[in-house]
């Protein structure tokens, strides 16, 4: 059995590189055997490889422009991408037994970004046959009239399932894909099986980790109220308070690169660099691989970010979490996991506020039982989805 996973295997973003990792795994695990080839759809082939250059002032310029410039900008710099990178991706499809394009937020009309990348996918499954299922995905609202014209580019291959990532996705699939192709299904996001996959965490020494993401990036893509504005000041303010509730903090990232520069600049901060001097706020080394960064998360003694794939892999591996808002993916997932006092998209909220919820999560844990529950519906979601292929007509 051969079958092409369409992902962000190569992203900075390392928790993109987590779930192509865990759908791997994951398929490897249900159909022992299988040949499982990974396509990045930013055109990648190596960890590293850079698409865009300083993104965050290219994202600073995006912004202010009018919305038929941006898409044009970005349809023509993605343009080339992909006339290159379309041959390749050709030639690794054939003979293919099945393609799955997720997971993720890849269903995001940001500019025609995933768009365009989503719509060549799909052209080259339709002319080579193979059967495509669209799994783990999230869903954003909000799509532009040419984005939707793109994304329903899947109905055009050889669509047999769609699966979505949480109720919100759910819907707003069914409204902007105006009920043509599949119904879709529910399918737990595969970065859960990140402790399954990657094994024993990296022993963090009992620290808190808080997870660091670029301002310019929150304010960029942000479709929900956004958990702790302020910028920098927020994060500082947040480790202050949890090294006055008595925990020692260690900052890190996701790996993107706009998120990496907004840590070197928190660090720099006088009361950030106080308390590095002290010992109770650490930095973590940038972690280089996808098993890197996971292992990292999995051995803080708790994790409050607002990356989602941060809290994903935390909850993985049985750690407590406190998600702040931006996204509604995040909620979403929270929501999923019977967290949601453990959430808050309040822009007003301050590091003392946030801090008590962390030891409000900590002293609760994560239930055994409903953890136990949530990976096997992730184990389940994937086997549905590699199960097209056996499935009656009807069914599929």
């Amino acid at each position: 059995m051969k079958v092409i996973q369409f992902g962000l295997r190569f992203s900075p973003n390392l928790g993109d590189g987590i779930i192509a990792d865990c759908i791997d795994f994951g398929v490897r695990a249900l159909r022992p055997g299988a040949e499982v080839c990974r396509i990045d759809l930013s055109g990648r082939e190596a960890s590293g490889a850079v698409t865009v250059r300083n993104r965050s002032a290219v994202l600073r310029v995006l912004k202010v422009l009018p919305l038929f410039l941006r898409q044009a900008i970005v349809q023509w710099k993605l343009g080339r991408m992909l006339d290159e990178a379309a041959p390749r991706w050709a030639a690794i499809v054939q003979g293919a037994d099945l393609a799955l394009l997720g997971g993720g937020q890849l269903f995001a009309d940001a500019d025609l970004n995933f768009c365009l990348k989503v719509a060549r996918a799909a052209e080259i499954l339709q002319a080579a046959g193979v059967p495509l299922v669209v799994y783990g995905v999230g869903v954003s609202k909000g799509w532009t009239r040419r984005g939707a014209e793109l994304f329903r580019a899947v109905l055009q291959a050889d669509l047999r399932q769609v699966g979505v990532r949480d109720e919100l996705s759910r819907m707003a699939w069914q409204a902007q894909m105006a009920g043509l192709g599949p119904e879709p299904v529910l399918t737990r996001d595969p970065g859960l099986l990140a402790a399954q996959c990657y094994g024993a965490a990296t022993d963090a020494g009992g620290r808190v980790g808080l997870c660091i993401t670029a301002p310019e990036i929150l304010a960029y893509h942000a479709d929900a109220g956004v958990g702790g504005t302020g910028g920098l000041a927020f994060y500082a303010g947040l480790a202050r308070a949890l090294c006055d509730t008595g925990e020692r903090v260690m900052l890190f990232t996701n790996g993107a690169e706009e998120d990496r520069a907004a840590l070197d600049r928190l660090c720099v901060l006088p009361e950030i660099e106080a308390r590095i001097a002290t010992g109770h706020v650490s930095i973590a080394a940038p972690a280089a691989r996808p098993e890197d960064l996971a292992r990292q998360i999995g051995g803080y003694r708790a994790v409050v970010a607002h990356r989602l794939h941060a809290c994903i892999v935390a909850w993985s591996y049985g750690r407590p979490i406190v998600g702040l808002g931006w996204d509604r993916k995040v909620q979403s997932f929270f929501a999923s996991v019977q967290a949601d006092g453990f959430f808050s998209d309040a822009p007003d909220i301050g590091g003392a506020a946030v801090a008590a919820m962390v030891a409000a999560a900590i002293a609760a844990g994560v239930d055994a039982t409903l953890h136990a529950e949530v990976l096997a519906e992730t184990w389940a979601g994937l086997d549905g989805a590699l199960g097209v292929l056996t499935a009656r007509p009807a069914e599929a």
